[in-house]
């Protein structure tokens, strides 16, 4: 066969190792599975016995370290089903950890045998392996009894905690006609193997029932060591019983200690015979449950017999050194050497211990225990003897396979070095005229020769990390080249590409790719491991594998490869593949995925890289497939070094530490470009390009500002502080709409107010947002903006200085500006500035006698001033008199005489009390008005005034004046007053009247 054997059952799957393995001849008699059964009697604990059990003071026979007063948990059955193996089981507990049991049956015929000590069973499974703790058992180690009806048990415990739920089993192992006449053994060597096998009697040969197997066989990765036990049982038994007694530890170690299986791989009896214990293969690595914490890549035999009492036969020696001789040449252990085994947890090492042991060790090296006996540890040093002699004899087969192989000799010639052993002990070689023959004993003798010998030769000859050749040099199936296998690689050789070795993982792959005929073509690299020591790999005519332990074996080919290569193979920022390159779901590119990344290829885009958040971000959108299509720029950082970016079809990915990954897309995205990326003054992307509840625009939020785009207006760019009054404002759903310029530095023009340094003005849909450094920002919009613009704009008013915000009495809504104010109340909006305004406010604002304005400022009728009308008067102002409130009655009089225009033209006060708290007067550029509850509201000018004033004013003698003053008869004028008049001549002269 020209390719290794891969699969056929699943240790070879694990190990990638060629094994011979063994064939099963045809079995003589037919044997049948045995129906076992047990008896489960239930013992309870100290402190609840069972119904059945009882608890007495000491051991009938005295037992060491055991006090006489220590409470022994007892039973004794008699009349019972014959029963040939006894065992006592309990709750798995941790703390439970020196329980001895002394046990005596009772034959068919009544009589009682002596007491028998039985330990605590010390085998076990490894961590792993164990049922749920809910599940577990612990127990003792099985006792070979014999044919037994009656039994009598005592339970105590030496140190530690005392065992609870103790259950007492009587195994009865059934009977077979087939145990007396088993014929030759099942399991047999194959014609070929490099190592004979000793013949091994089945697991049906013993009559093993597999429908009590409930643990699916696991394998190890190899086998590193073999562990000598016993079954410390009975010496004394025949030949036939030998297929019962396996039965019952079978039975034993499956159900009553719920391992699923018998725990040891091989057993050996007294008479030298082999038997199949664990199932799972034995030419596998399959696990055991032999040696608790050490069941992993050990290969676990026991003798059966108690082998602390008696000495071990030599046909039981011979067969257990037989049996881990080959075991051994199927996986090159040295017998001399040692392993180091990661401990599972025991008593003797702590789990995770690296604990180096020899490669053929007793069960007492890994735990405290007697086992395999006095006798049997003494006779390890002879098996390692006997195993190490025969792996020692690969040179014959050297020979044989120049002798025996014409095609062979044709293609060697001459020899030119005899056969010998190689330098490592494992093999051995010989060197021809054209080419050498190497062999073990557990890849057999092949023959190696050009370039392909000169390779390995390279690599270090059978020390090198090849191994040893397991196949011929053979020609490939295309013609166009040689190749041969060895325990750990290969190498591939073409006049095109040279000699070159591929192993461990990433021979594998090759391999499933269809070797030299798939899409890699020939290695042209050797089997290399990187520059970090992280991963291997070789390079082939169309591609590379690259493989570590983190990342596995992954193909890498095309366009997608040379970019990687590029950025700088595993050292870049990519790091190690963790995909094969493949095509793209939509069939318009391919790429492959790294540690921290992939390379993404289509035609029209090229390969680029794409990694870490930005890779994410884009893989979260639907990669290719999403909104932005294939990258189209490698995964870069901006020139800050702030952040990472990558370019797509349609749009980009930016991420930095403080923004994280966030998607631009369509005009927004252009528009952001337009700004100056991320150097711009928005700064980098905060959220990702997306469309407004309405529907109607497209946005993205930025570091210092936000851009919005609508169908209408275009894309604009918006500061963070415009941002953040629009946002107060309620966005696009608030009175401002959405933006319809980007923002722009305010013109300064001819302005009777002066624009503040650095404003800027945005134009949205229903208002304006102004900012500056010394105003801050606001919004004006709705009804203020209609009051501003009717004011005469910023020019008049100036900038805001304030949002829009509500009077303290909640009926009325104003805005301050620099060169104003806008009150919009129920009568409209009003815009008041200058000093109509400040007097305004000197009065109390809309709290004050005024109230609330009813009119914009506006200019006088004759041009003169300023005026603005409220709901308790008005405001007057005029550069020679300023700005005073006239209100009441008095304003009503002013209003007939003329108002400015009359012959009081302008106040030069506002409406004033009187000294004695009766009335009120306002003094006019041309006069007065007083007015009163007792003589009303009277317009007082010239002579009448200034004499009525000399007179005391209405505190003197005359007092409120009563009339108008009116012609009088024969000319001049007549005033009334209270008490008096005042009559003025035609020429002037006033004339003071008391009554």
């Amino acid at each position: 066969m020209r390719r290794l054997i891969s699969g056929t059952t699943a240790f070879v799957a694990l190990t990638g190792a060629v094994l011979v393995l063994p064939v099963y001849a045809e079995p003589t008699p037919e044997a049948v599975p045995v129906e076992t059964s047990v008896e489960e009697v239930a013992l309870g604990s100290v402190e609840q016995p069972a119904a059945e059990a009882d608890v007495q003071q000491g051991t009938t026979e005295p037992v060491a370290g055991v006090a006489e007063t220590a409470p022994a948990l007892t039973v004794r059955r008699t009349g019972l089903a014959e029963f040939s193996l006894v065992g006592v089981t309990w709750a798995h507990d941790p703390a439970v950890s020196d329980v001895l049991v002394q046990v005596r049956v009772q034959d068919d015929d009544g009589a009682w045998g002596s007491w028998t000590e039985v330990g605590s069973e010390d085998l076990g499974q490894d961590a792993g392996q164990a049922q749920p703790a809910a599940q577990r058992r612990s127990g003792t180690a099985p006792l070979w009894t014999g044919p037994s009806t009656g039994v009598e048990v005592e339970v105590v415990t030496r140190s530690g905690a005392a065992p609870t739920d103790v259950q007492l089993d009587l195994v009865d192992p059934g009977e077979s006609p087939a145990d007396g006449a088993l014929g030759s053994p099942d399991i047999q060597d194959t014609a070929d193997a490099a190592l004979a096998m000793p013949d091994v009697y089945s697991r049906a040969q013993w009559g093993a029932d597999e429908s009590l197997r409930t643990w699916a066989p696991q394998y190890a990765s190899t086998i590193k060591a073999a562990t000598l036990h016993h079954t410390a049982e009975t010496n004394d038994y025949s030949a036939d019983r030998v297929p019962e007694m396996l039965r019952g530890i079978y039975r034993y170690h499956a159900v009553s200690l719920k391992w699923g299986d018998i725990g040891y791989n091989v057993l050996v009896d007294k008479y030298g015979r082999l038997w199949e214990g664990r199932s799972g293969g034995l030419a596998s690595t399959v696990i055991g449950a032999h040696a608790g914490g050490f069941n992993t890549s050990t290969f676990g035999v026991s003798m059966m017999g108690n082998y602390d009492v008696v000495d071990t036969p030599q046909p039981m020696v011979d067969a257990v050194a037989a049996i881990i001789g080959w075991k051994f040449s199927l996986y090159d252990v040295n017998p001399n050497g040692t392993a180091t085994l990661t401990s599972g947890g025991t008593d003797k090492w702590k789990a995770g211990t690296a604990v180096t042991l020899p490669t053929i060790h007793g069960h007492r090296d890994t735990k405290s225990t007697a086992c395999p006996g006095r006798y049997g540890y003494a006779r390890l040093g002879e098996i390692r003897g006997k195993v190490t002699s025969a792996l020692a004899t690969a040179v014959p087969l050297v020979q044989q396979r120049y002798d025996s192989d014409p095609a062979a000799r044709s293609l060697l010639g001459a020899v030119t070095t005899a056969p010998t052993p190689t330098p490592d002990g494992g093999g051995a070689y010989a060197h021809y005229a054209n080419g050498s023959i190497y062999a073990s004993r557990g890849t057999g003798a092949r023959v190696l020769r050009g370039p392909i010998r000169d390779a390995w030769a390279a690599q270090g000859w059978e020390r090198g990390r090849l191994g040893y050749p397991t196949t011929d040099v053979t020609v490939t199936p295309d013609g166009a080249g040689l190749y041969a296998h060895f325990q750990n690689g290969s190498v591939y050789w073409t006049a095109a590409t040279g000699a070159h070795t591929v192993g461990g993982a990433v021979r594998d792959r090759w391999s499933a790719t269809g070797w030299e005929t798939g899409q890699l073509g020939y290695p042209t690299s050797d089997w290399t491991t990187t520059p970090d020591g992280k991963a291997q790999f070789v390079h082939f005519q169309k591609g590379s594998v690259y493989w570590s332990q983190a990342t596995g074996a992954r193909i890498l080919r095309g366009e997608v490869y040379a970019k990687w290569a590029a950025a700088g193979w595993e050292r870049s920022t990519l790091g190690l593949p963790t995909s094969d390159v493949t095509g793209t779901p939509n069939g318009a590119g391919s790429y492959a995925h790294f540690q921290n990344g992939s390379v993404y290829w289509t035609a029209a885009s090229g390969a680029h890289t794409v990694g870490g958040p930005v890779r994410d971000r884009w893989s979260a959108t639907g990669w290719e497939n999403g909104p932005l299509g294939f990258p189209v720029s490698d995964w870069g950082t901006t020139p800050d070094g702030k952040a990472q970016f990558v370019h797509f079809q349609k749009g980009s990915v930016y991420w930095s530490q403080d923004t994280g990954a966030r998607v631009l897309s369509g005009r927004v995205y252009e528009a952001w470009a337009a700004s100056g990326w991320e150097r711009s003054s928005l700064g980098l992307p905060v959220s990702d390009t997306a469309t407004t509840p309405d529907g109607r625009a497209q946005y993205a939020h930025f570091q210092q500002g936000s851009i919005y785009s609508t169908g209408a207006s275009g894309a604009h760019v918006l500061p963070a502080e415009v941002v953040a009054v629009w946002s107060r404002t309620g966005w696009e759903r608030g009175p401002l709409g959405y933006p319809t310029s980007s923002a722009a530095a305010a013109s300064s023009g001819s302005s009777t107010v002066a624009t503040p340094d650095g404003m800027q003005v945005q134009d949205f849909q229903g208002g304006v947002v102004y900012t500056s450094p010394s105003t801050g920002t606001h919004a004006v919009s709705g009804a203020f903006t209609g009051a501003l613009t009717a004011a005469g704009g910023t020019a008049v008013l100036g900038f805001p200085t304030t949002d829009a915000r509500a009077t303290p009495d909640g009926k009325a809504q104003y805005q301050h500006f620099t060169g104003g104010s806008v009150y919009v109340t129920a009568t409209g909006a009003w815009a008041l500035r200058g000093p109509v305004l400040d007097l305004w406010g000197r009065t109390g604002w809309e709290r004050g006698v005024l109230g609330y304005p009813t009119s914009s400022v506006a200019a006088t009728t004759d041009g003169q001033g300023l005026y603005a009308r409220f709901q308790g008067g008005s405001v007057y102002w005029s550069r020679a008199t300023g700005a005073h409130a006239v209100r009441g009655a008095v304003l009503e009089a002013w209003v007939r005489s003329g108002a400015e225009t009359g012959t009081l033209r302008y106040p030069t006060t506002s409406v004033t009390p009187t000294p004695d708290g009766k009335g009120s007067y306002a003094y006019f550029q041309g006069g007065a008005v007083y007015s009163s509850a007792v003589g009303g509201t009277r317009v007082l000018t010239g002579a009448v005034l200034d004499a009525w004033g000399r007179a005391g004013w209405e505190q003197g003698q005359l007092g409120w004046p009563t009339s108008d003053t009116v012609a009088a008869p024969g000319g001049g004028t007549r005033t009334e007053f209270e008490r008096g008049s005042i009559t003025v001549s035609a020429t002037g002269t006033a004339t003071v009247s008391v009554r």
